[in-house]
């Protein structure tokens, strides 16, 4: 490769980069939504931010603008606050402190609004409350969608941390956390056994917002066989059973027998209360035994399909009496032509 040419590429190269360079420089504007996020030490809870979010106009370069886009952690209004800026409630912090670390990008705030797009005086407002510890809270086991003889948590007690001055109003008997223990279907020997997450109040759904150590727990549960009875209605006697039984003989029943039966069901009270009519059939099941009994009926007991396993008839079907009679056979075509 001559002089000449590896000059003429050297240029190209050299050309295209400033060209990169000065529309990555270029002075661009972009306006963005920002979270506004408080750090405090694990301590401290900071609640009730006002505004929570900003709507932040930047100016800087298109390079630095379009870097900010891949960077979630540096799109925040953020404060990082020790224990002396704590010392008083509520915060007042001004909204322009927050952002500072987009100088870093040389990019320049010039308009800061609320989230709605309304000016405001540039201030963010929260409130903060030291944490304490709560040792020895009591797990209280709440069951639902069965009765439980007896329940209980693995670990029976945690550790909670709360708002000190939240802790100050809560009576000493409510210092309990409720692991809900929701039961979809009562097991045949009656035992439960599954992990719960805490809920995230102490003394209850009504009580204080706090945070546990374990945040989850392993319940069980020794259910009480709470039996529902429900009645489906009627159903009517369908007839299944091989096609080449169905297709040779038609079935008929005893004059006075009944082609419908009605159901009762007993059962675990959810699994009974999800049973729907349509889910179930009645059925007289031929086999491929069955044969035409002249002279005499054929008994056969109905069966129920589609019943969960914990859930039974109140008394069984009663048996019905049929029998087959053969279709007549088809004539026989003469060979080359009609009957």
């Amino acid at each position: 490769m001559s002089e000449r040419v590896k000059t003429f590429l050297a240029v190209t190269v050299l050309t295209i980069a400033i060209w990169v360079w000065a529309d990555l420089e270029q002075t661009g504007t972009s306006e963005e939504v920002l979270p506004v996020v408080i750090n405090v030490p694990k301590d401290y809870r900071v609640q009730n931010i006002r505004p929570s979010r900003l709507t932040v106009t930047l100016k800087g370069p298109e390079g630095e603008l379009q870097a900010l886009q891949s960077t979630p952690e540096e799109k925040l209004c953020r404060f990082n606050l020790g224990e002396t800026a704590l010392a008083t409630s509520p915060l007042v912090l001004p909204a322009g402190e927050g952002l500072s670390h987009l100088h870093d990008r040389r990019l320049v705030v010039t308009e800061i609004r609320d989230a709605d797009g309304n000016v405001f005086d540039g201030r963010i407002h929260a409130e903060v409350t030291r944490l304490v510890e709560v040792r020895n809270v009591r797990v209280e086991v709440r069951v639902t969608g069965a009765v439980a003889a007896a329940a209980s948590a693995q670990p029976p007690e945690v550790t909670a941390r709360v708002a000190q001055a939240d802790l100050e109003n809560l009576p000493e008997a409510k210092r309990f956390v409720v692991a809900p223990l929701d039961v979809d279907t009562i097991p045949e020997n009656l035992q439960v056994e599954q992990e719960a997450a805490l809920d995230r109040h102490l003394g209850g759904p009504d009580g204080i917002e706090a945070t546990f150590d374990p945040p989850i727990v392993t319940v069980s549960a020794r259910l009480q066989a709470a039996v529902t009875t429900r009645n489906l209605g009627r159903f009517p006697i369908l007839v299944v059973g091989p096609p080449e039984v169905l297709n040779r003989y038609r079935v008929v029943f005893q004059q006075d027998a009944d082609r419908w039966v009605e159901l009762e069901v007993e059962g675990p009270g959810p699994a009974v209360e999800r049973l729907q009519p349509q889910d179930l059939r009645v059925q007289l099941i031929l086999t491929e035994d069955d044969k035409p009994s002249p002279g005499s009926w054929l008994p056969a007991t109905p069966v129920v399909s589609g019943l969960p396993a914990t859930v039974k008839l109140t008394k069984p079907l009663r048996p019905v009496n049929f029998n087959l009679e053969k279709y007549p056979d088809k004539p026989a075509t003469p060979a080359g032509g009609t009957p």
